[in-house]
């Protein structure tokens, strides 16, 4: 394949759904205005920032599927401390630590006991999973109201009207930010991008790569955790089912914004980027009056036709 062609054919998904999303949006004219769209940046920041989460674990050649499992383990001990000490710092805390010590725990069994990326974080899903509806008794808590500032916000004045947008949004870009700069701007993500390029070279090249595996994973608790107090702060109900399928989203906006599953590429601003695309297209199918059943086809359809673009490109370039 001639070498001009091959970053078009690695683009081409992105390309196709973008059209096939702004066909979709172009159908009514409710969908371009500032509440719909600060809507769906609102709706799309739990599942933004799992991606972001994701993002550090692909790059660095792994795969994380215990994410959504892990919000709901997060969320039980939450839930669990709020009834105890109503305090909203501590809880907060609480969200951060447990997330980061459950993804530092699947980052030990792959980097240090050396189990498949896949195996291990399939069977975390499980136990992360069982171990919330244990906490919980299979019975969900209710009206845990220690996050509910987050789910103030404020208003933006505009030409066309005044648009209220949730500071769960404005956490979403901020997260963003601050990840952007670490990967982009720092030796750490550097050394991200090497070991998920080629991890002997890098191990080679003197970089710690069985520590840096263990802290992506740990990056993508982190994310699970500030993730968890998002959702807390919306919904303000913990339940054993709670983020069933999140991590396929976060997948799915990860290969949508570029984000390799081979390891060695992508960019948080894409995965961010890539989640909101998403959360558009599901937002005008439903506009459009298409069943909600239609959200669990196109993530499935998205990852599996990104995923083989990017098999695909690859091994063009080995070519």
């Amino acid at each position: 394949m001639p070498s001009q062609l091959r970053p078009l054919l690695s683009r081409l998904p992105q390309i196709l759904l973008i059209s096939a999303a702004l066909v979709l949006m172009l159908r009514t004219d409710r969908f371009f205005t500032p509440g719909t769209l600060a809507s769906i940046l609102t709706q799309a920041s739990i599942v933004g920032v799992l991606a972001i989460g994701q993002t550090f674990v692909l790059i660095g050649g792994g795969f994380d599927l215990s994410q959504g499992a892990m919000l709901a383990l997060t969320a039980a001990v939450v839930a669990h401390l709020a009834q105890w000490t109503g305090s909203g710092p501590a809880c907060m805390a609480a969200a951060l630590a447990v997330g980061l010590a459950l993804g530092a725990l699947n980052g030990f069994f792959v980097a240090v006991v050396r189990t498949n990326p896949f195996v291990t974080t399939l069977s975390s899903l499980l136990i992360y999973r069982g171990a919330a509806f244990i906490a919980l008794g299979g019975q969900p808590f209710a009206n845990i109201r220690v996050f509910q500032a987050i789910d103030a916000g404020f208003k933006i004045k505009m030409k066309m009207g005044d648009t209220y947008l949730p500071y769960r949004g404005l956490i979403f870009l901020v997260v963003t930010l601050l990840a952007w700069v670490m990967l982009r701007r720092s030796v750490f993500g550097q050394h991200i991008y090497a070991l998920g390029g080629n991890a002997e070279a890098a191990r080679l090249a003197g970089v710690r790569t069985v520590r840096l595996r263990v802290a992506t994973f740990a990056l993508s608790g982190l994310a699970t955790g500030v993730a968890t107090i998002l959702y807390l702060s919306w919904v303000r109900v913990s339940k054993a089912d709670t983020g069933t399928g999140f991590e396929f989203d976060s997948i799915a906006a990860c290969v949508v914004g570029g984000v390799s599953l081979q390891g060695g590429r992508g960019s948080v601003v894409g995965a961010a980027a890539g989640c909101l695309l998403l959360q558009a297209l599901r937002t005008q199918i439903t506009m459009s009056g298409f069943p909600e059943e239609y959200r669990t086809l196109v993530t499935g359809l998205v990852i599996l036709t990104f995923a083989a673009a990017d098999a695909l490109a690859r091994r063009s370039e080995r070519a």
